[in-house]
């Protein structure tokens, strides 16, 4: 019986959760403010305000809305003005607010990848996680063969899948292949086991 989803899954998350832990706290105590651009928060205090202006001035409309005085259509053509306003004074507080986002995402994942691999290294593919649940990763494990299994395989091809497609392509091969091998364990010449034992891979 070779190594099934749960325990793959189970590991990953306990060898990842404490990692995001330190990624998290990092952010937030000084590498959040270090992200943002010249001006930022003095933009998004004027954002919020503009904002605010918007909500109240269309209030009666959604009112009159939700008391079923006008219809949906109405609805919109009556705030159309003042969206229209707040979409051209907001222009540049939405794109510094989306370059923020954008930086903010990449320290994250580049952050957490870079620790989960060094973490990887380190621990010769036997993480907590692992050890935690029984199992290890077998065949040629060195810091090559994890940099193409941890790194390139897991983290980089989730991204250029935008996760959702990447993990459902691992999860389809987990429980749907004969071996239970993702393709970072083809690739990388390795494969999850039960500790101490040996399959005929």
């Amino acid at each position: 019986m070779r190594v099934g989803l749960f325990r793959r899954i189970t590991s990953f998350v306990f060898d990842a959760l404490p990692i995001l832990l330190i990624v998290s706290i990092a952010y937030t105590t000084f590498v959040g403010d270090m992200l943002k651009t010249e001006g930022y928060d003095a933009l998004m205090e004027e954002y919020n305000a503009y904002n605010e202006q918007y909500y109240e001035a269309i209030e009666p409309y959604q009112n009159q809305l939700d008391n079923g005085e006008i219809t949906q259509d109405e609805y919109v053509d009556l705030v159309e003005d003042d969206y229209n306003t707040l979409i051209d004074n907001t222009v540049e507080h939405r794109e510094a607010l989306v370059f923020y986002m954008i930086r903010s995402f990449a320290f994250h994942f580049f952050t957490f990848t870079l620790i989960y691999y060094g973490y990887s290294v380190i621990m010769k593919g036997r993480t907590f996680g692992r050890r935690f649940l029984k199992i290890e990763l077998g065949g040629r494990v060195n810091w090559w063969t994890l940099l193409i299994r941890e790194v390139i395989y897991k983290m980089f091809f989730w991204l250029l899948t935008l996760f959702v497609l990447g993990i459902g392509i691992d999860i389809a091969t987990i429980i749907f292949g004969q071996r239970k091998r993702t393709l970072r364990d083809r690739i990388s010449n390795t494969y999850v086991k039960f500790e101490g034992v040996d399959y005929p891979f």
